[in-house]
């Protein structure tokens, strides 16, 4: 006698019995349910899948490219970016240095010459003192008299008085120029005296003379001997001239021989002093002026001073 394993519940049973004992038995008295129930409890429960496997796989590739890199990593280096040409020296170029003190447009100008006498024929250049980049444009007040160049070459043309103006940007410079005939001009002598003062001038010459005052002319000496002619305008008897602060100028008087008494005409505004004839230049303020009164021969003659 041997044992037979069911196929169905997988009992154990003689091989006596033509069918399972315990699956009839079920059938019986369960209707199969105990036989399910059976089986149930006998099938395996499926496990989870782990990840820990494939962590550890990972972890181990990991310490080995660690130790291969340690070990060969300069060799792996090497092999991949190949020997790098060597880095050459590169001189930057030098820096332009910037002009530390360019020239600016000049905010006032004055020029070599503030009063100008020529003949007839006779030619002068005039400057600008102060350096510019401007270009400076010349003009004259008469041209049938004196003409100037681009250049400030003044030319006579002929026999009477203009001003030539210099202008760069809007700073602007005069000169008065008188200009001679080639003959026949008058002459003049005078002696110095009277009192000093800032506002009474001094008296010259005779002093009972009468004169006609359309034929005389105010004329300027400097401190360095130049004597000119002072520039007419449109008035009779009034002439003008520009200078600068420090000059110091004599006036005189041209076409008589009668005495003249010079006092200025109310207040200076600061423009200049008056010691006798001598004329002090004090302002700094481009285009202020003063006027200096010259009596003579029961008329009068004016000089304006204007500040350049």
């Amino acid at each position: 006698m041997s044992l037979i394993k069911c196929k169905k519940c997988g009992e154990m049973f003689s091989d006596s019995y033509k069918t399972c004992p315990f699956c009839e038995e079920d059938d019986a008295y369960y209707g199969g349910r105990a036989t399910k129930r059976r089986r149930r409890a006998e099938t395996p429960r499926r496990k989870a899948p782990s990840i820990l496997g494939p962590v550890v796989v990972l972890v181990l590739i990991l310490l080995v490219l660690l130790v291969v890199w340690l070990l060969f990593g300069d060799q792996i280096k090497t092999a991949i970016g190949g020997q790098k040409p060597p880095v050459e020296d590169v001189i930057p170029e030098p820096t332009p240095t910037p002009d530390p003190d360019p020239v600016k447009p000049a905010d006032t100008i004055t020029l070599n010459r503030a009063v100008l006498a020529l003949d007839v024929g006779g030619k002068e250049t005039l400057k600008v003192n102060e350096e510019t980049t401007e270009t400076c444009a010349w003009s004259s007040s008469d041209p049938a008299v004196v003409t100037v160049s681009d250049t400030g070459e003044v030319t006579a043309v002929a026999a009477g008085s203009a001003v030539i103006t210099a202008k760069v940007g809007s700073a602007e410079a005069t000169c008065s120029v008188t200009v001679k005939a080639a003959e026949g001009s008058d002459t003049t002598g005078s002696t110095t005296g009277g009192t000093t003062g800032s506002t009474t001038g001094s008296t010259t010459g005779n002093t009972t003379a009468t004169v006609d005052i359309s034929k005389l002319t105010i004329t300027a000496t400097s401190e360095g001997g130049y004597e000119g002619d002072l520039a007419s305008t449109s008035e009779t008897g009034v002439f003008e001239m520009s200078a600068k602060a420090g000059e110091v100028w004599t006036l005189g008087l041209k076409g008589t021989d009668a005495s003249v008494t010079w006092a200025l005409d109310g207040d200076s505004n600061g423009v200049c002093k008056l010691e006798g004839a001598k004329v002090t230049v004090t302002g700094t303020s481009s285009g202020r002026y003063a006027t200096i009164v010259g009596t003579v021969g029961g008329g009068t003659v004016k000089a304006i001073i204007r500040i350049r």
